[in-house]
């Protein structure tokens, strides 16, 4: 099944050039899916151990290209369900990856030191930033690196 042309913005953004079906598309969006779940824990539990783990694990996905929840997709999911093939993450989607640390860790640490006020707040935005990629396929984070590098040529 082909997809939208929303859909098409969403993953150009996000630097997923040859995905082109909306199976691939789900699945790609697995992975973040998963994350927005750790956050939206983290944050409830005010947690700086589960959200320093979920920077661990964008970090994971900045270095190797592929996170933890991919690799869990890849190796275990895949196989049981014969999924699609899942593309590494481009530079974008690289990118959020980095902002997400960033975001985790300063939420994390809002809780460590006590500012449990000022990490809620982090933590709710962080939740709705990360539930916008992880459900709608939108990633705010890839929507900056657009705005700072450009779109690719066509």
């Amino acid at each position: 099944m082909s997809i939208s042309d929303s859909l098409r913005w969403r993953l150009d953004i996000q630097g997923f050039l040859d995905i082109d079906t909306k199976r691939k598309a789900r699945w790609v969006k697995f992975s973040n899916f998963m994350c927005f779940l750790g956050f939206i824990a983290g944050t409830y539990l005010q947690s700086p151990v589960l959200l320093y783990s979920m920077g661990l694990f964008a970090v994971a996905g900045l270095s190797f290209h592929h996170t933890p929840f991919d690799w869990l997709y890849i190796y275990t999911i895949k196989p049981i369900i014969k999924g699609p093939d899942i593309p590494e993450r481009p530079a974008p989607a690289r990118f959020a990856c980095f902002i997400g640390m960033v975001w985790s860790a300063f939420t994390g640490s809002a809780f460590l030191i006590g500012y449990n006020n000022i990490g809620i707040a982090l933590g709710i935005a962080l939740c709705i930033a990360s539930g916008l990629q992880g459900l709608l396929n939108y990633c705010v984070a890839s929507q900056l690196w657009r705005k700072i590098y450009g779109w690719p040529d066509r």
